[in-house]
């Protein structure tokens, strides 16, 4: 069995999607440390002007590090109104607007209090709406996290993706191609892990508003491509 893990993460882009497809069990850890300016709370669209970040506002405050599943969307009630306002007007036109926009209009209508519970509810409907079946666990939820420091105090990412082969019975761990910054490789060979980097090459497909732009939240192409976004992603073409 093949498992894979990433952080909780706003509007995910393609190579967050085609890393769970890829694997038999997927882990969203939502229990590690909040990370300011990064995609756990942020991602980007494409307008006539560029590229757009949306970006959910957080209140992040305490002596301490926040972990993920604790952060609280920000006392701003207009965040949401201008999040569907943006992605209203800039894919009115594409081709499978009209069928995937109810279910976005309705979620910016709901009132959000943590950014992991939002989160969790996009990867929830873009899988659906992508056709992809891997079973997802949410670390918080299973308590992953709190097994993990039991069984190694003090471990790192290296001892982290022991721990969840050893815990799920799992021979291979698709890991991000970031991770051989970070990884020990030669732990995790002599623990007889078969480990893989995702290396992720970023296809093309059809947009609106001028030249192809990659590295865009799912829902350019869930709008664009509608029923043959899962194709396009798992094509992985230069």
């Amino acid at each position: 069995m093949r498992i894979g893990a990433l952080q909780s993460s706003y509007l995910p882009w393609l190579g967050f999607f085609d890393q769970i497809a890829r694997c038999d069990l997927f882990v969203i850890y939502d229990d590690l440390q909040y990370t300011r300016k990064d995609w756990r709370n942020r991602n980007r669209i494409k307008t006539p002007n560029g590229p757009l970040w949306l970006t959910v506002p957080v209140a992040v405050s305490g002596p301490g590090p926040a972990l993920i599943r604790e952060v609280r969307i920000a006392s701003d009630p207009g965040w949401s109104g201008r999040h569907w306002r943006m992605i209203r007007t800039n894919y009115a036109r594409a081709p499978h607007f009209a069928a995937g926009a109810p279910w976005f209009e309705e979620l910016y209508r709901r009132r959000w209090t943590l950014l992991a519970d939002l989160n969790r509810e996009v990867l929830s409907h873009c899988l659906d709406a992508l056709g992809i079946r891997t079973p997802v666990i949410h670390s918080a939820e299973a308590g992953l996290e709190r097994w993990f420091r039991r069984w190694r105090p003090g471990g790192d990412a290296t001892d982290r993706i022991l721990f969840l082969c050893r815990h799920f019975s799992a021979e291979s761990f698709l890991e991000g191609s970031s991770g051989r910054a970070y990884i020990d490789l030669g732990r995790i060979e002599r623990a007889g892990i078969a480990l893989e980097f995702q290396d992720y090459r970023h296809p093309g497909y059809r947009q609106l508003f001028g030249p192809f732009i990659p590295y865009l939240s799912i829902v350019d192409l869930l709008f664009n491509e509608g029923e043959n976004s899962l194709a396009i992603l798992r094509a992985r073409e230069p």
